[in-house]
C-alpha cells in the first residue's frame, strides 16, 4: 500500500515533538471512551498503559456490568509512539478543558473521577480533534488535514486525517439487535439498555461520515 499516497496527499509530513522526544515511549499507552448503557448523557474518558483498555474496565468480579467500550486510540502505535509525560500532560488537558464541562466528582472524596456529564460521540470527535492538533501523526503524517479536499467534508470531520488516525483508533458500535439478545441473555431489563439501542439504532441509520470509522 501507498501510505504516502494514501495518508499524505492532504497533510505533510511531520517532526519528532521536541518537547516529548528525550523521554522513553511506553509499550502501551490508550485513550479510551467509556459508556453506561443505562444514561449514554455521560462517559468516562480515561488513560492506561495496560495491554487491552478492555482489561482497565473489567477487573475483577466487581466492576460495573453497563460498561462498554465506546471508542479506543493506540497512541502507541503513532510514529513516534507517546510517552508517560505525555500521556500525563493529556490527562491534565482534559481535566482543564472546558468543553467537557468538569469530571464528575466522588460524592464522598470530592475529588475528579474521569466520567464527564457530555455526550460520548461528541467527546469522540474532540479527541480526535485534540490528537490532530498535538501534533500526534502516524507512518510520518500528520493527523490534521491542511489541504483542500473535495471527496470528504473536512469540517465535520474536524480537518483530522481519517484515513492515517483510523489505523490508532477504534469504534464498537455493535448492531442493535445482536446486542439486545446478549444483553437480555446476561439477565439485563430492556429498560437498562434502552438508551444504548437507541444510540445504535441511530448510529447505524446515519451517514457515510458518521459511520467513517468503522472497520
Amino acid at each position: 500500500m501507498d501510505y504516502d499516497e494514501l495518508y499524505g496527499k492532504y497533510t505533510e509530513k511531520a517532526d519528532l515533538n521536541s518537547h516529548y522526544g528525550h523521554y522513553p515511549t511506553l509499550p502501551n499507552a490508550w485513550i479510551y471512551i467509556v459508556i453506561d448503557i443505562r444514561d449514554m448523557n455521560m462517559c468516562k474518558i480515561g488513560l492506561t498503559t495496560k495491554e487491552n483498555p478492555l482489561k482497565r474496565i473489567s477487573e475483577g468480579k466487581t466492576y460495573n456490568p453497563f460498561l462498554e467500550l465506546f471508542t479506543t486510540y493506540q497512541l502507541s502505535a503513532c510514529t513516534w509512539g507517546c510517552s508517560q509525560q505525555e500521556l500525563n500532560d493529556i490527562e491534565n488537558y482534559f481535566h482543564r478543558r472546558a468543553t467537557f464541562g468538569g469530571a464528575i466528582k466522588h460524592v464522598r472524596t470530592q475529588r475528579d473521577s474521569e466520567w464527564f456529564f457530555y455526550y460520548p460521540e461528541v467527546a469522540e470527535h474532540q479527541i480526535d480533534w485534540m490528537l490532530a492538533k498535538r501534533g500526534f501523526s502516524v507512518r510520518g503524517w500528520h493527523l490534521y488535514e491542511i489541504y483542500i479536499r473535495e471527496d470528504r467534508d473536512q469540517e465535520r470531520l474536524n480537518y483530522v486525517n481519517v484515513d492515517a488516525l483510523k489505523e490508532i483508533k477504534t469504534i464498537f458500535r455493535p448492531r442493535p439487535d445482536e446486542y439486545k439478545k446478549r444483553a437480555l441473555s446476561a439477565g439485563l431489563k430492556e429498560y437498562q439498555f434502552a438508551d444504548y439501542i437507541k444510540f445504535l439504532s441511530d448510529f447505524h441509520q446515519g451517514d457515510s461520515i458518521r459511520k467513517i470509522y468503522l472497520k
